[in-house]
C-alpha cells in the first residue's frame, strides 16, 4: 500500500505544481537565479554584483586553494513573505556565489504546503523535474541551505565537499554510492545544510520523508520534517548511502561577533563546530537577535572578502576533506572485501 501510494502522491504534487506554475522559471533576476512562485522575497537587485564576481573569482584564482569542478550543481533555498533585510542580505551572499561559480540557485518564494515541510516537498519537485531532463542535461547535486546562512568564503566551490569519482570505476558501479553528505550539532542531525545527489535513490528518500507523519502519526517529530528526515535515514534501504561529516565543513555556528571573527589572530576558545576565517558559511541556527547579528556579519564578510588573499586563514579543510573520503574509500574496500 506505502509503496503504490507514495509514488502516485509525488506524481500528484509535481502535476499540480506544475499547473500553478511554482515550477516555472521566473523572471532574468541575475545570473543563474530562478524564482518559484511570487518574487517579492528577494532582495532588490544590486548592480555592483556582477563586478564583484567577476573580481572575486579574479582574486580566487590566483590566491585559493580550491580546484574548480564542472559538476552541475543546483543551490535551492527559500524565502516566504515580504522580504526582510538580514534574510535578503544572505541571499545575496549565496547569489553571488553561484555567479561565481556557474552554479544555479533556485529560490522557493510561495509555499506549497505547511510549514517546514516545504522543504522537503520543493526539493522533491525540482527533482522530479531534473529526472525529466537528459542525463547529460541534469543536475548531478542538489545542496539545500537555510535562509539563516551567510556564505564567507566565496573561492570554495560547492564541489570540494562532494566524494569524488573514482578513477578506476567512474560509473560507480562496485562502490556503496554516497547519495547525501549531511551533519549533525549537539541535537543529533541538522539538516539546515545538506547536499543530495540527483537520482531515484533521493526521489524514494524524501517521498518517505513527506509520508512519514501520515503513515506514522504516533511517533513524536519534536524538529518536525528535520525529525522525520533523521528518522527514516536510519532505514536500512537509505543508510548505507548517507554519510554524516564534520559540521565545520558547511554548518559552522557562529562564535562571537563578526569582529571578532574579522579580526582574531588565534582559536583559543573555539569549538569544532564554531566558523572561523576559512570555513565555507556560517548558520544561525538558534540564534536570538538574528536579524542584528546577520546583517553584521554580511557587511564584515563583504569588508573582508577573499579570505585566502590576504594569508590570515584560520582553518584549511582541504586536506582533511580530501583524507575523508579517501579514508571511506579504503574503509568501504575492506568491507567489500
Amino acid at each position: 500500500m506505502r509503496g503504490s501510494r507514495l509514488p502516485t502522491c509525488a506524481t500528484l504534487l509535481h502535476a499540480s505544481l506544475s499547473k500553478s506554475g511554482l515550477l516555472t522559471d521566473g523572471p532574468p533576476l541575475g545570473p543563474q537565479l530562478t524564482t518559484y512562485g511570487t518574487d517579492r522575497c528577494l532582495p532588490r537587485k544590486d548592480d555592483t554584483l556582477s563586478a564583484l564576481a567577476l573580481s572575486l573569482r579574479q582574486s580566487c584564482d590566483t590566491s585559493s586553494p580550491h580546484t574548480p569542478s564542472n559538476t552541475r550543481i543546483g543551490v535551492v533555498t527559500a524565502q516566504f513573505g515580504d522580504p526582510e533585510p538580514h534574510y535578503a542580505k544572505a541571499l545575496q551572499t549565496h547569489h553571488l556565489h553561484s555567479m561565481i561559480h556557474s552554479t544555479e540557485l533556485h529560490v522557493m518564494c510561495s509555499p506549497m504546503i505547511d510549514d517546514l515541510w516545504n522543504k522537503p516537498a520543493f526539493i522533491l519537485a525540482l527533482l522530479l523535474d531534473e529526472m525529466l531532463k537528459p542525463e547529460s542535461k541534469r543536475l548531478e547535486w542538489i545542496f539545500w541551505v537555510d535562509r539563516d546562512t551567510i556564505i564567507l568564503d566565496q573561492c570554495r566551490p560547492i564541489s570540494s565537499f562532494l566524494p569524488p569519482v573514482p578513477k578506476d570505476d567512474p560509473g560507480m558501479k562496485t562502490e556503496i554510492k554516497t547519495h547525501m553528505i549531511v551533519t549533525k550539532d549537539f541535537n543529533g542531525l541538522n539538516n539546515g545544510i545538506f547536499a543530495m545527489r540527483v537520482g531515484h535513490w533521493s526521489i524514494n528518500l524524501l517521498m518517505d520523508i513527506l509520508a512519514f507523519r501520515d503513515y506514522k502519526p504516533d511517533v513524536q517529530l519534536i524538529f518536525t520534517e528535520q525529525s522525520a528526515m533523521e528518522l527514516v535515514m536510519k532505514e536500512a534501504k537509505f543508510a548505507p548511502h548517507v554519510q554524516y561529516v564534520p559540521q565545520e565543513w558547511f554548518n559552522a555556528y557562529p562564535h562571537g561577533s563578526a569582529e571578532e571573527y574579522e579580526t582574531r589572530e588565534d582559536e583559543e576558545g573555539l569549538e569544532r563546530f564554531h566558523v572561523r576565517r576559512g570555513d565555507f558559511l556560517v548558520h544561525f541556527a538558534g540564534v536570538g537577535e538574528r536579524g542584528r547579528e546577520m546583517l553584521e556579519w554580511v557587511r564584515v564578510a563583504r569588508r573582508v572578502g577573499n579570505v585566502w588573499e590576504g594569508g590570515r586563514v584560520l582553518r584549511d579543510l582541504k586536506r582533511e576533506i580530501e583524507g575523508f573520503w579517501e579514508r571511506l574509500k579504503v574503509e568501504r574496500g575492506r568491507v567489500a572485501d
